[in-house]
């Protein structure tokens, strides 16, 4: 017998005699990446449910078939372990839907232009491969056949527990962004391709909407006097925490200033409390009762970029996820997209700089990350301003104060030419006394408090010089689901659709109905709301949205 063929054999054998360490250490390699990256509960799932997948791979490992569903199964770990590790290695981050988005996009080209950065990872995966084919391969010479189908009983109960639960919770939340087959992947050794299902979706869904064919019988621009106009989408900003509507705290000093030239609304009120249902509204003709593709289609920035108007859409949310699918569909429908990956928002302003160097009549959309949780992280150390004692009472009101900044930066920019200024936040927040940061996003049971945003539209001197415009108070409740049509007007943009939604039309009339929706997709009355987090539950009845809503 040949020295090699003695060697494999020894080191075959010592193999074996330890294949329950084999087995350990496979599982450590593929729980690598999750240590770092996910919570401890996290972890523990893949874990038991990866060494019962090793253990139902060995009951059946010693038949070919066996064999041939042991090697796709070990290769369809091996590559989540690859792309976690990767992940986790080269950006310090775990994998997630926009790295997902960013493989399916990728071609060969690129691909081996990049292979240069996860090279040297190559070895801890192939140490993986075989470590783990041999741990398979113990267990099944090693494991009694009643521990073995033992090991195969308690996958099944492991992946039907898991499976059941998710589809009773994404029945109970009405909760449609997380895939069933996603939900139930999250809890295994597969879990990257829970993105990858996630970030598909995420793909068709834009596409579907960028194929939408939206038909406008007569639509047609008309002169404004206006050359640039900015919209800035707020994030998570109480108007009850705005001086500029009352608040004892110098929250608001530019606004405050610019209030001479704005036309401020008193009672706006967001048609949804949480970002990815709020913004979209907000910017289409969709609405809570009608949250469909055509509807989402038919949205200011695609109208905008058709009469003329070069768009840009400047981001500080990222171009995928959970929080921005349905965004990121309407903010693909510009001519330029600008995903800037900030600490503070003012690290948009060089981007909205660039975008106002370009010639002719302008629609720029700055989407920013506001004083979203944790409110202490959206601002520098030399914005922390008011101190009353209160940490995150604080916190959240320097968030505020420096929005506020952020939008005066952006009026000094547009100062000096024919430019008009539209604010608003997307949704408000409910104050939580228990809560240790004090804010959330609406619950379950929302109240006013979670509707409740600021909004004004801000004109340049140059902008009020060339047309009369509509200035001070609208102290009518406006549902910020209108700010389409609203939008329409302020472009001087005509379908030839009549636009009696749209308070600066002569046919409008004060909307008395107000729809909401909170994160779980239940709609309710605005009315029938309570003011407060802390005020008595009044058992608000809601609805779910009609047919064919997404």
């Amino acid at each position: 017998m040949t020295f090699a063929k003695t060697s494999a054999l020894i080191i075959n054998k010592k193999l074996s005699s330890h294949f329950l360490i084999l087995l350990l250490i496979s599982v450590l390699i593929q729980l690598w990446p999750v240590f770092f990256t996910q919570p401890a509960r996290f972890a523990v799932r893949i874990a038991i449910c990866n060494g019962l997948l090793l253990l139902s791979a060995a009951a059946i490992y010693r038949c070919l078939p066996g064999k041939i569903i042991t090697f796709v199964l070990l290769s369809l770990l091996t590559l989540n372990f690859a792309i976690a590790f990767n992940t986790w290695d080269v950006y310090q981050s775990e994998f997630n839907t926009v790295f997902a988005m960013s493989i399916l996009a990728t071609h060969l080209a690129e691909a081996k232009s990049m292979s240069g950065l996860y090279l040297h990872s190559l070895p801890v995966t192939i140490a993986y491969f075989f470590v783990t084919w041999y741990a398979i391969k113990s267990l099944s010479e090693h494991c009694s056949g009643r521990i073995k189908v033992v090991g195969v009983v308690l996958l099944v109960i492991f992946v039907a527990w898991y499976s059941t639960a998710n589809w009773l919770k994404k029945r109970k939340d009405l909760e449609v962004y997380y895939p069933l087959s996603s939900r139930i992947l999250t809890n295994t050794p597969f879990y990257t391709g829970s993105e990858f299902i996630i970030a598909q979706r995420d793909n068709a869904l834009a596409a579907r909407i960028a194929q939408q064919n939206v038909h406008y019988p007569a639509l047609q621009y008309h002169e404004t006097g206006i050359e640039n106009y900015v919209v800035i989408v707020g994030e998570s900003a109480r108007r009850s925490n705005m001086q500029l509507y009352g608040f004892n705290q110098d929250t608001t000093p530019v606004e405050s200033a610019l209030a001479k030239s704005a036309l401020i609304f008193s009672h706006a009120i967001a048609p949804a409390s949480a970002t990815v249902l709020a913004v979209p509204m907000i910017l289409s003709k969709a609405d809570p009762d009608h949250f469909t593709a055509d509807k989402l289609a038919d949205n200011i920035v695609s109208i905008a970029r058709k009469t003329g108007y070069h768009t840009e859409w400047i981001s500080a949310q990222g171009n995928s996820g959970k929080s921005n699918n349905y965004i990121v569909a309407i903010a693909s429908t510009s001519q330029k997209t600008h995903w800037i990956d900030t600490k503070y928002d003012t690290e948009l302003l060089p981007a909205l700089d660039d975008a106002l160097k370009t010639p002719g009549k302008k629609f720029i959309v700055l989407h920013i990350n506001g004083s979203h949780e944790m409110a202490c992280d959206r601002y520098p150390a030399s914005a922390e301003i008011l101190h009353t004692g209160n940490k995150y009472e604080d916190c959240y009101n320097n968030a505020i104060r420096f929005t506020d900044y952020f939008i005066g930066e952006v009026a000094k920019r547009l100062q000096g030419s024919a430019s008009s200024l539209l604010y608003f936040s997307d949704h408000g927040l409910e104050k939580n006394p228990k809560l240790e940061s004090l804010y959330m996003h609406g619950s379950r049971n929302p109240s006013k408090e979670a509707y409740d945003v600021p909004q004004f539209i801000w004109y340049s001197p140059s902008a009020l010089a060339s047309q009369k415009r509509e200035l001070g108070w609208v102290q009518d409740y406006w549902s910020t689901a209108n700010n389409y049509s609203l939008m329409l007007s302020w472009l001087g943009i005509s379908t030839g659709i009549e636009n009696c939604s749209s308070l600066l039309e002569t046919c409008h009339q004060e909307q008395t109905l107000f729809s909401v929706m909170d994160g779980g997709r239940h709609i309710f009355d605005y009315d029938q709301l309570r003011d407060t987090f802390i005020s008595p539950d009044r058992k608000t009845p809601w609805r779910v949205a009609k047919k064919n809503s997404l």
